[in-house]
């Protein structure tokens, strides 16, 4: 099974950076949303559904700090991200996941999951 990456012809470094700028922002629209769900006792269940998602992006971000280049466990990961984004459809963070789901989206393509 080859390397989703062979057909690129970029270099790694630079779709390393282009991962990694996704990476960023994703982080950055899970914190804008459970920051938005902090301030009311209904909205904990959708914040605590997205914490984990945040973890694993964290997790992402680690896999990727480095040289790492395990899309396998990349693509499980976003697919965990994926589905705790989808589950929240409170309205005071709609902008914000979609935006995540933007990123997804292009961290899908990259990957080539």
């Amino acid at each position: 099974m080859g390397s989703p990456y062979a057909n690129d012809t970029r270099p790694w470094g630079a779709l390393h950076a282009q991962i990694r700028a996704h990476l960023r922002t994703l982080r950055l629209s899970l914190a804008h949303a459970r920051d938005a769900l902090m301030h009311f006792k209904d909205d904990r269940l959708d914040r605590d559904t997205l914490e984990p998602a945040a973890r694993r992006v964290d997790d992402l971000m680690n896999l990727f700090a480095g040289h790492g280049r395990d899309s396998a466990q990349g693509a499980a990961w976003l697919t965990e991200i994926q589905r705790g984004v989808e589950q929240v459809t409170n309205p005071k963070v709609a902008e914000a996941l979609r935006l995540a789901q933007v990123d997804i989206a292009a961290l899908r393509d990259v990957l080539g999951s």
